[in-house]
């Protein structure tokens, strides 16, 4: 994945997967779903069919594309800046073990996404309710990640 990919994706947590005792951070591209987009058509006096204009454009590929392709920029249109620094401040507190600073990010985090009618944060959700089970309480043990008990 390119450098400029990387850029907008979002860091979710640390884990260990069911198996291994080796952290992993795990990430994943902030995309609102529910929306309807123009249907993909190849261009007009064209004679390349739709693959062959989607594998060219693949190949053209440039980091730009993250700033300025308008399907990519309505894809993300809810990934705010405001929203992706309150997420990064609950898992920056959460993964150091303040969760119940950690706690008030997630829920705000969670709260600005409900405001658009998504159902809320779903990662978000996630580690609020891992630490819920734990009472809020940050293990004694804790490592600054997750262990995954089931694949």
């Amino acid at each position: 994945m390119s450098s400029q990919a990387q850029e907008h994706c979002r860091k979710l947590d640390v884990v260990t997967v069911k198996g291994s005792k080796v952290p992993m951070p795990i990430y994943t591209y902030d995309a609102f779903q529910n929306q309807v987009f123009a249907q993909l058509r190849t261009p007009k006096f064209s004679n390349l069919s739709l693959e062959q204009v989607l594998r060219k454009q693949a190949d053209d590929y440039d980091g730009n594309i993250w700033e300025h392709d308008p399907d990519l920029i309505q894809l993300r249109r809810l990934a705010t800046p405001e929203f992706l620094n309150t997420y990064q401040h609950g898992l920056t507190a959460y993964l150091s073990g303040s969760w119940e600073k950690a706690k008030d990010h997630f829920l705000e985090a969670d709260r600005m996404m409900a405001d658009n009618d998504t159902g809320g944060d779903g990662p978000s959700q996630i580690l609020l309710s891992f630490m819920s089970s734990r009472k809020w309480q940050c293990p004694s043990d804790w490592g600054g990640y997750r262990p995954l008990t089931s694949k």
